[in-house]
């Protein structure tokens, strides 16, 4: 083997593993005085509660997932007190839970084969929540305003770790693969299977990222601008959280909303477009 392959492969491994470490991790999240006493939540959601904490990320994101779907039934105007505390618990164990981690290459086999359950609980985590309820000036809900708040928390925190997710410099760490693959014959099959089926997978999951990302940018915006029609501070607040810094906003705006008359107010003290 060419005396430069070692330090690659070594490269290539460490590139690999960074953008699929993840931990569980509130970011600042609220916890919403309705979920506090989670010992009085029903049955199902302790048990993806107890999965989280057990590290069963799989399992927990196969229950979420089928809870997901039965909680659209939360996305309606006469949503009750219970329902609305069942979606925040559901809410807050998906916005905190990790992502699977593909260090463990038996995950790396699971997502291949299967789906990328976890992406996709993440994206539509906003079923869980009745933002039409909770923006609906005649509701009484119960700390309303808390429950949105801690929404669009949730919201910037799921956003933050999809940027997370995609690797930015992984074309480079895909050609040195690649090299390793054609051009170091010590490598065993398995070692070439392994890491062939690593690189595609973690390809594969950082495209995806990007278009959620894109998405979900998108509807975010919109969801701020209902709830601050003309409040730009507390847009920008929650766009922080997200991990956006003033100098990415403007490009973020162009890309989402554009210049139309109802996002006016979120370009004062920008750079004005040139044409």
């Amino acid at each position: 083997m060419n005396k430069s392959y070692p330090l690659l492969l070594l490269f290539v491994f460490f590139s690999l593993s960074f953008p699929c470490a993840a931990s569980p991790e509130q970011g600042g999240l609220p916890l919403p005085s309705a979920i506090r006493n989670l010992n009085k939540q029903n049955p199902e959601l302790l048990r993806l509660k107890k999965l989280l904490a057990s590290g069963q990320v799989i399992l927990f994101y196969q229950g979420a997932n089928k809870m997901r779907k039965e909680a659209r039934r939360y996305r309606k105007k006469g949503v009750t007190p219970q329902e609305l505390t069942d979606g925040l618990f559901l809410c807050y164990l998906i916005a905190t839970a990790p992502f699977i981690d593909l260090n463990d290459y038996n995950n790396v086999e699971w997502v291949s084969e299967y789906t990328d359950v976890d992406h996709t609980v993440k994206e539509f985590m906003s079923n869980t929540i009745p933002f039409i309820a909770l923006t609906d000036k005649n509701s009484k809900l119960p700390n309303k305003e808390e429950a949105l708040r801690f929404y669009l928390s949730a919201t910037a925190l799921v956003i933050k770790q999809f940027h997370r997710q995609v690797d930015y410099a992984f074309d480079a760490t895909e050609i040195c693969a690649c090299m390793l693959i054609d051009y170091a014959s010590n490598m065993s099959d398995e070692q070439e299977t392994k890491l062939f089926n690593k690189t595609s997978a973690i390809s594969a999951r950082s495209n995806h990222a990007r278009a959620v990302i894109k998405r979900r940018e998108r509807g975010f915006i919109r969801e701020l601008m209902a709830c601050f029609p003309t409040k730009a501070q507390e847009v920008k607040k929650y766009l922080h959280l997200a991990g956006y810094g003033d100098k990415d906003i403007p490009a973020l705006l162009e890309r989402t909303v554009g210049r139309a008359p109802e996002a006016a107010y979120l370009y004062k003290g920008l750079p004005k477009r040139r044409d």
